[in-house]
């Protein structure tokens, strides 16, 4: 993004939390790249930490030493590059006794979950919706105020059907008549139906007032926000159309807002919004989780 690490932690200013360059903590919320320097979306990074520290989770940041998670770069095929970043993240996070990292950012669950572990990472890992919906069904969260709205919920790919945890496999590649590839024992299959679909649905069915509608796909066939794998990056007007497209099923669905759990989608779906026609709200589901309490 161009912008100085120094800044990095600048979003949990006054948030009286542990800094894990300094203290410790079981559990590390990090905030990733996008929600640490985009100011519209600061809000929500603060919104979830403090929803985390209020429930009585033992929970810090790494503020301006926060590294990167390298997803995205991973996606764009800088693996070397992505390797020095997960590398420089499990140390820090080994020195300051995390046992479980909590992201509100998909890109960097997708990264901690699936590609982490292939270089040896043994830490959990939760979405913020996981670890939310883990608070109500405790009764750690109770809401006490209405949100009355109608939304519709959109299923970041790296949630979704990226989403799924990574599964060991230690066999051989080999070519039937030099041509087929095969895998022997059979390699794990990721289609895409284990990912996160629940909590959110069930964080949203838990806020009083709130009405879930379903667009036409969704889960492991959600249409992506246009912001993936570079994509927004690379191709902007590719990834304009892809959001507009989206948005135009969400209105179709009658509701008057559309929720996301992901900083990438937000921010795609917000610039979208003001040129697809009338404007739609976009939210972070924990700004209704806040809402709600």
């Amino acid at each position: 993004m161009g912008r100085s690490r120094a800044g990095r932690g600048a979003w949990a200013e006054g948030l009286d939390v542990p800094r894990l360059g300094r203290d410790k903590a079981r559990v590390l919320f990090h905030a990733g790249c996008r929600l640490s320097y985009d100011e519209d979306l600061q809000s929500s990074a603060r919104s979830a930490l403090l929803l985390l520290k209020n429930a009585g989770v033992d929970v810090g940041i790494m503020a301006e030493a926060e590294v990167c998670c390298g997803g995205r770069i991973f996606s764009m095929g800088y693996r070397d590059a992505f390797a020095r970043l997960a590398r420089a993240n499990l140390a820090a996070w080994a020195r300051a006794g995390v046992e479980t990292v909590v992201t509100s950012c998909a890109d960097g669950y997708h990264a901690f979950k699936r590609l982490y572990p292939q270089l040896g990472a043994q830490v959990e890992v939760l979405h913020t919706v996981e670890f939310l919906a883990r608070l109500i069904a405790e009764g750690k969260i109770t809401f006490r105020s209405e949100v009355p709205l109608t939304v519709t919920y959109h299923d970041p790919c790296h949630l979704g059907r990226q989403g799924e945890p990574y599964v060991p496999w230690d066999g051989v590649e080999k070519k039937i008549k030099n041509q087929i590839v095969v895998y022997e024992p059979p390699r794990p299959r990721y289609n895409g139906a284990w990912g996160i679909y629940d909590p959110p649905r069930e964080i949203l069915r838990h806020i009083p007032g709130v009405e879930l509608v379903e667009m036409e796909r969704i889960r492991e066939y959600s249409w992506c926000c246009g912001a993936g794998g570079g994509a927004r990056e690379a191709y902007p007007d590719y990834s304009r159309w892809t959001a507009i497209e989206r948005i135009t099923e969400a209105r179709a669905t009658g509701a008057q807002a559309l929720v996301t759990a992901c900083p990438w989608c937000e921010r795609t779906f917000m610039d979208a919004a003001g040129v697809s026609g009338e404007p739609m709200p976009i939210y972070d589901i924990v700004d209704l989780v806040r809402q709600a309490l």
